[in-house]
């Protein structure tokens, strides 16, 4: 009950401002010297009544609707702003980090963008659309062909396994007291001829214990909520991309709603030039044109058809029209920017997982390492003792741990081939039911849209308050 009223309390302000207007006029006429009736009276003279308006007069009244359209253009231009920036606080923090309640926008003395200081919230939200709805991170990961992927790791595997074996034969093997140093070059080349022969099998056991195990080692939201907070740019570009069109919008359709409202306003305050009617006006313009806008943009969420005799018009939201080319663009932007094979691999690597990736690297090296030694392994035990034989595995796992980032980076062009997130993520929410599509943009402008409705009605509330004391020179009973 209590989150329905919430949800209402614009629609409810809109209609208590709408009365307010009606109470302001009657009020206005009561407290007003002339008589009841010298309001009509005026409206059946208004050719006499035009003839005593100076010239000043006629372009004063003339220029309401246009003022109002320009009050209408900048609140939803000031809307729009306040939604995206400033990307970090702007202000004075009073208290230090006690000056705002967290996540939000507004502190004692300042702003921050709604949508970079909810971008772990919106980012988090992001990615629970595309899980849920789009696409399985495990069944995305099995696309992977795990023959392909020892083509490109070999690659890597060249230039870094030699350098591998050199640290470890030099600690181990090599002693200028020995013969090891006429035959290093022929054996070491042996050895590396050995582990590109087992490549293709550690490969593949590695690629299926990694897609097997892969919520131990991977977390797709904790990776985009890092690189969203650390770049909170990032995610504004997202918005401001996917919904370029509904944007420009609300910032234009503020001036041709406000143009409309105000000349209601110029009549009313024509035959009724009393009290608070620009003020109160002012108010209902700087807040209607804000919300009209939002809810035109995202209702209604599914079509309505409307037969008007002779055609039919599909009613519905603005966003939820385009929401093919909106996808597109959603996929374009989220896969360039976030969800690309670099970022993939490398929030593996460092994040907060990143132990229990390099715990299963390290199993899949030992048994490489137990392959490459064989049917030796008794001779290499007797030759360098069994501790030297586990320092030995250690070192090898460590390189291998400095080397992996290396190597992978000669996957990562067939990983975002074989992954092909942009495309899946666009067909899917191309076919999101128009409710789930409405989550992709929405949150944006609901988190916080009913404070951006409020400060563009304050600021039409002020230019009322010019208008009438400053324009038309008029107090609060209508006397000049």
């Amino acid at each position: 009950m209590a989150s329905s009223v919430l949800k209402n309390i614009p629609l409810i302000l809109g209609v208590v401002s709408a009365c307010c207007t009606q109470a302001a006029i009657a009020w206005s006429i009561r407290g007003a010297e002339a008589e009841p009736s010298d309001g009509f009276e005026r409206f059946l003279q208004t050719n006499e009544t035009d003839d005593e308006l100076s010239p000043s007069e006629k372009f004063a009244y003339a220029s309401i609707p246009f003022v109002s359209g320009f009050v209408g253009f900048i609140t939803n231009w000031l809307a729009l702003k306040m939604t995206f920036y400033p990307v970090y606080f702007f202000g004075i923090e009073l208290c230090g980090k006690y000056s705002r309640l967290k996540d939000q926008p507004a502190g004692c003395i300042g702003w921050q963008g709604i949508v970079p200081t909810k971008a772990a919230k919106m980012a988090s939200m992001s990615v629970k659309l595309m899980t849920e709805k789009l696409f399985d991170v495990k069944e995305i990961f099995n696309r992977i062909e795990k023959e392909k992927a020892a083509i490109h790791m070999k690659k890597g595997f060249e230039t870094s396994i030699g350098a591998i074996i050199d640290d470890v034969s030099d600690k181990f093997v090599i002693s200028n007291e020995t013969a090891w140093k006429r035959t290093e070059l022929a054996v070491k080349q042996q050895l590396i001829d050995w582990a590109l022969a087992e490549l293709p099998g550690f490969t593949e056991d590695f690629m299926g214990d990694l897609i097997d195990n892969l919520d131990d080692v991977y977390d797709l939201e904790d990776m985009c909520v890092r690189e969203m907070v650390a770049n909170r740019q990032l995610l504004n570009d997202i918005f401001e991309d996917v919904g370029a069109k509904e944007l420009i919008f609300i910032r234009n359709s503020g001036f041709y709603f406000g143009f409309l409202f105000g000349m209601v306003q110029l009549a009313l305050w024509y035959f009724f030039p009393y009290g608070l009617i620009l003020p109160v006006f002012g108010f209902v313009v700087g807040y209607l044109t804000n919300f009209i806008a939002l809810k035109m943009i995202f209702q209604p969420v599914d079509p309505i058809m409307l037969n008007l005799g002779c055609t039919t018009v599909k009613l519905q939201g603005l966003f939820l029209k385009r929401q093919k080319q909106a996808s597109i663009a959603f996929a374009r932007k989220i896969v360039g920017t976030v969800l690309h094979s670099e970022n993939i691999w490398s929030h593996m690597l460092n994040g907060p997982k990143s132990q229990e990736f390099l715990a299963l690297l390290d199993k899949h090296v030992d048994n490489l390492t137990d392959k490459l030694v064989g049917q030796a392994r008794p001779l290499v035990l007797a030759y360098l003792g069994e501790d030297n034989f586990d320092e030995m595995k250690i070192m090898i796992r460590e390189n291998s741990r400095n080397q992996i980032e290396g190597i992978i980076e000669f996957m990562h062009e067939y990983t975002d081939e074989a992954l092909d997130l942009e495309n899946e993520i666009a067909t899917k929410m191309a076919a999101l039911p128009s409710k789930d599509f409405e989550r992709v943009l929405h949150p944006v402008f609901e988190e916080d849209e009913f404070k951006l409705i409020i400060v563009g009605a304050v600021l039409g509330v002020l230019v009322g308050l010019f208008q009438q004391f400053v324009v038309f020179q008029v107090d609060w009973l209508g006397d000049e």
